[in-house]
């Protein structure tokens, strides 16, 4: 491993200038090793309409040596010298640009959650560490089954979305930059995802100001969903979220007590299902007031 060097980057949405080592590796190993930096160039490039159609900064960019600190520090003067330019006539002209204030496609979203990751999950091991036969054992949500039910489920400015055992958030943080939920609420009780997911909190706003992606209000807590102070919360959503593969027959039992009071048409999504085929919870059921 070689040495490290700091390259500030310009948001180009005109949020704080990012920070971003580069690392000289041997082994051609250093595309790879500077993939996040490459990644937010990229993006930028692909983004930003007048940055799109440069065709001379972008054969720059296609040319650059990752392996060399002069080549890459010399693009980056470059794109920030750009950043800039652009910035001086937008302001000049009294407009802002059209790519700020839009949600993040889905490729660009992948990429904000996995740097709010890296930077807030300082030891991702420490996420499986639970006691013998805990109903706490830990699972992510990949982001391709989120992007899924996004599609599938119909999120509308009317609903409230809720994760039962939400982890570090990334589910969360999902759905509030890729659907119109009114509220989406993640809880968590285990103190070391917890302690994440409130860096991801921060690090999520910090990178989609830098971005200029916009996204609904959501919050992340740390709580027990079986208590009574979260009963409420969830009986008010209109969408349930549940990756309940390892919680076990009493927390599944004591939700679908909880799950009889929810709201008419309101939809549950979970890993596996909490109820036989044949299990009523109540006949209300039977009208669609519930969807497994």
């Amino acid at each position: 491993m070689g040495l490290s060097n700091v390259l500030l980057i310009k948001s180009p949405a005109g949020a704080p200038d990012e920070c971003f080592c580069w690392t000289e590796f041997t082994g051609g190993k250093a595309r790879d090793d500077n993939r996040e930096l490459y990644e937010c160039l990229n993006f930028v490039l692909c983004d930003v309409k007048e940055l799109s159609k440069n065709t001379a900064l972008l054969n720059e960019f296609a040319s650059i040596n990752w392996k060399s600190w002069e080549s890459v520090s010399a693009f980056c003067d470059l794109y920030n010298s750009c950043i800039s330019n652009l910035w001086s006539k937008w302001n000049e002209r009294g407009i802002r640009p059209d790519f700020c204030d839009r949600r993040a496609k889905n490729n660009q979203l992948k990429i904000i959650l996995a740097q709010c990751y890296n930077r807030a999950v300082e030891d991702p091991e420490k996420l499986n560490q639970y006691p013998p036969f805990s109903p706490q054992v830990y699972g992510e949500t990949s982001f391709e089954l989120v992007s899924q039910m996004v599609s599938t489920v119909s999120i509308t400015k009317d609903d409230s979305f809720i994760d039962l055992g939400s982890g570090v958030g990334q589910v969360v943080l999902q759905v509030a930059a890729s659907s119109n939920a009114k509220f989406s609420y993640g809880i968590e009780k285990a103190d070391y995802p917890s302690r994440c997911a409130q860096r991801m909190d921060k690090e999520f706003r910090r990178w989609m100001a830098f971005y200029g992606k916009t996204y609904q209000p959501y919050a992340l807590v740390q709580g027990d969903f079986l208590s009574p102070e979260c009963t409420e919360r969830i009986i008010s959503s209109s969408i349930i979220f549940a990756n309940n593969f390892a919680f076990g027959p009493e927390v599944d039992h004591q939700l679908k007590e909880r799950f009889a009071n929810l709201k008419e048409g309101a939809k549950i999504i979970a890993s596996k299902a909490f109820c036989s085929l044949n299990f009523r919870i109540s006949d209300r059921k039977l009208d669609g007031k519930l969807a497994f």
